[in-house]
């Protein structure tokens, strides 16, 4: 049985936002730190941390216990999003917002996983010359870290608000976890969820309207991602 994936929603700086995505039944709330349009202020994401609550220890970086740690929360785990930062930055941001997670979204080197203070989520980015083989040797190259696929935009990152080709995805998220991202939008997540099958789903744009995130879009969102599982048994 597909079990519903866990959801994240990426990007956010407005409290109103945040409430929607809690009140939705969102798993993760994702605050970026790197450059981007979205990119937060400390004093923004310690507000979001106060909202949330405590942080919840996790006992490393593997999907159950990241799932273990969000069902004893009982509420979104909180994720700062870099890219190709310093340890010493992504460490001092990790403390001061009291970040549960971390996320690596540039080039960054393996090693640098190894001098971080929280679990990570290490994005690959998917380019259309990529394979599954390729992704997954990657993948097994690293230090422990939770696998996130992102389309590949021009600066190597992700972002770009682009799909790539699924059947790569789940080609990868049937040998491992996988967080998929890239792309994704209320009205094609049922059917990304149907082919990937991954543990987690991510989204930012996908969820904006004008440029600025919208509390009826983040609803929907994580609806029809965590109906999607039994769509799939009863089509009808």
């Amino acid at each position: 049985m597909c079990e519903p994936p866990l959801v994240k929603i990426c990007g956010l700086r407005e409290i109103v936002h945040v409430d929607a995505a809690v009140a939705s039944g969102a798993d993760f709330v994702g605050v970026i730190f790197a450059e981007s349009p979205r990119r937060a202020s400390l004093e923004q994401a310690r507000a979001i941390r106060a909202r949330l609550g405590p942080r919840i220890p996790i006992l490393n970086a593997e999907a159950s216990a990241v799932t273990a740690a969000r069902r004893a929360a009982g509420r979104p785990l909180l994720v700062g999003v870099f890219a190709d930062q310093a340890p010493e930055t992504i460490n001092r941001i990790a403390v001061g917002a009291d970040l549960d997670l971390v996320q690596l979204s540039g080039g960054e080197h393996p090693a640098l996983i190894g001098r971080l203070n929280r679990p990570v989520l290490r994005v690959l980015h998917v380019g259309p010359e990529d394979s599954s083989e390729r992704l997954l040797a990657e993948a097994r190259r690293l230090p422990p870290a939770i696998t996130l696929l992102d389309t590949r935009d021009a600066a190597r990152r992700g972002g770009s608000g682009r799909s790539f080709d699924w059947s790569i995805a789940a080609a990868v998220a049937a040998r491992r976890p996988l967080m998929l991202a890239g792309g994704l939008e209320p009205e094609n997540i049922a059917p990304a969820v149907a082919q990937v099958r991954p543990w987690a789903v991510d989204v930012s744009s996908g969820v904006e309207r004008a440029g600025r995130k919208d509390s009826a879009r983040i609803a929907a969102f994580i609806k029809a991602a965590v109906q999607a599982p039994a769509a799939m048994r009863d089509p009808s």
